[in-house]
C-alpha cells in the first residue's frame, strides 16, 4: 500500500463518540499523523463553524470539506476553494417534494444555518440524540424558510429534513431518491435526510482537494459511517467504514475498523503509521 498523505474523516458517528466528544486517544492519533506529515481533513455534513472548536482550532487542520462536499474551505486563507450549491429551481423542487412530510426543515446557505420559526419551536422533539444544543447554536430563525429562500433567489449549500418518526424517515428517503434523482440525497444521522446539488458530495470534494494539493488518489484514505460518506469511501485510495456504519457504507469500503465508541479512527491511523515506519 502507498504511503498515506491525506486522511479525510467524517465527524458524527466516525471521529466523534456518540456524546459528540472527541476522545483523547483520537486527538493524540491525529497529532501523531500530523507530525508524520499527513494532511488531516474533517469531512462533514456540518458547516465549517459546526466543526468542534477543539478540532477546528488545531494548527494541523487547514482544510475542511463542509456541508457534504458543497464547500472545501481553506481555514488558513479564510476562503472557499470549491463550491457546489443548489439552484433556486432545485430549492423550489425540494419544497414541492416535502410539502406534506412530517419533519422540520433546515438549510445551510452562505455558511449559515437557517430554519423557519415554527420548525425552530419544534426542534427539540425532532433533534437526534446529542444534537439539540448544536442545532440551537447553528440555526438562525427566519419567519418562513421556503418564502425566504425563494425570495432571495440565491443558491443554497444544503437542505435537510429531521424526523421524530424513524420509520417515516426511511419511507421518505426512498421516495425522495426517486423524485429528486438528479440531486444528491443522503443521510448523516439516524433521523435526517440531506439534499445537495448533484456535484456536492464528499467524493467530488475529496477529489478536488487531493488534486489541488497534488496528492495521488492512492495516497488518500477516508473514514465514514453514513450514506453521505459512500462517495468518499469509494473515491479514496483506502476507504474505511466504522463497525457502526450503515450497510451501504460498509459495502463501499475497503476495510472495516472499530466503532466510533471504540475509537476506530485512532486505531486505524496507528496502523497506517506503523506500516509507514516499516
Amino acid at each position: 500500500m502507498n504511503r498515506i498523505k491525506l486522511i479525510a474523516f467524517d465527524l458524527d458517528g466516525t471521529l466523534l463518540k456518540d456524546n459528540k466528544e472527541l476522545a483523547p486517544e483520537t486527538m493524540e492519533a491525529l497529532r501523531q499523523a500530523a507530525e508524520a506529515g499527513i494532511c488531516l481533513v474533517p469531512t462533514t455534513g456540518r458547516l465549517y463553524d459546526g466543526v468542534p472548536e477543539e478540532l477546528r482550532t488545531q494548527p494541523f487542520i487547514r482544510y475542511v470539506i463542509a456541508a457534504n462536499g458543497a464547500e472545501v474551505y481553506d481555514a488558513k486563507e479564510k476562503k472557499s476553494l470549491y463550491r457546489a450549491e443548489l439552484t433556486p429551481e432545485e430549492v423550489r423542487r425540494f419544497f414541492d417534494a416535502v410539502r406534506d412530510v412530517p419533519a422540520i426543515v433546515g438549510c445551510y446557505k452562505g455558511g449559515q444555518g437557517l430554519m423557519g420559526r415554527e420548525d425552530m419551536e419544534k426542534m427539540e422533539a425532532f433533534a437526534a440524540r446529542g444534537l439539540f444544543r448544536m442545532m440551537r447554536r447553528v440555526y438562525t430563525q427566519v419567519e418562513d424558510l421556503e418564502a425566504y429562500l425563494l425570495e432571495t433567489g440565491e443558491t443554497v449549500q444544503k437542505l435537510m429534513l429531521f424526523f421524530a418518526d424513524l420509520e417515516e424517515r426511511v419511507r421518505v428517503l426512498k421516495s425522495m431518491r426517486e423524485e429528486l434523482s438528479d440531486l444528491a440525497v443522503s443521510s448523516s444521522v439516524e433521523n435526517n435526510i440531506e439534499v445537495n446539488a448533484a456535484a456536492a458530495h464528499k467524493g467530488a470534494a475529496l477529489r478536488f482537494l487531493y488534486r489541488h494539493l497534488q496528492i495521488e488518489r492512492t495516497e488518500t484514505a477516508a473514514f465514514g459511517d453514513g450514506s453521505n460518506d459512500v462517495s468518499m469511501l469509494m473515491e479514496a485510495g483506502v476507504g474505511i467504514a466504522m463497525e457502526n456504519a450503515c450497510q451501504e457504507a460498509k459495502k463501499a469500503a475497503d476495510r472495516i475498523t472499530l466503532s466510533n465508541e471504540q475509537n476506530g479512527v485512532a486505531h486505524m491511523i496507528k496502523e497506517f503509521l506503523n506500516e509507514a515506519a516499516v
